[in-house]
């Protein structure tokens, strides 16, 4: 796997699970802030972990924002994963509301 392809399901798998988690421990807890809480909490360490300036991430990798084609592409993989993940937490959430 190549480092951009890398980036990118790194950056598909911890939106998804951030937006998937919330909801459930929402539900758990029985309580609005904790979802946003464990949500933000998640969320929040992406914009530096997948900050394509930073030094961990290889030269392809920083090189990414001059590719404007895949960028868009890979947005909108993002963007359905983290819709998906984020029914599938409401679902599995509203599933244990209901228990």
């Amino acid at each position: 796997m190549d480092g951009a392809r890398g980036y990118f399901l790194g950056s598909r798998l911890w939106w998804s699970g951030a937006l998937f988690f919330g909801p459930v421990v929402g539900s758990v807890t029985a309580g609005l802030v904790g979802a946003f809480a464990l949500t933000a909490l998640f969320a929040l360490p992406s914009f530096v972990l997948f900050d394509t300036d930073r030094p961990w991430w290889s030269d392809e990798v920083r090189r990414l924002p001059e590719d404007a084609e895949r960028t868009r592409v890979e947005l909108r993989s993002l963007t359905l994963w983290s819709a998906a993940a984020l029914v599938a937490g409401v679902v599995v959430a509203v599933g244990l509301a209901l228990r």
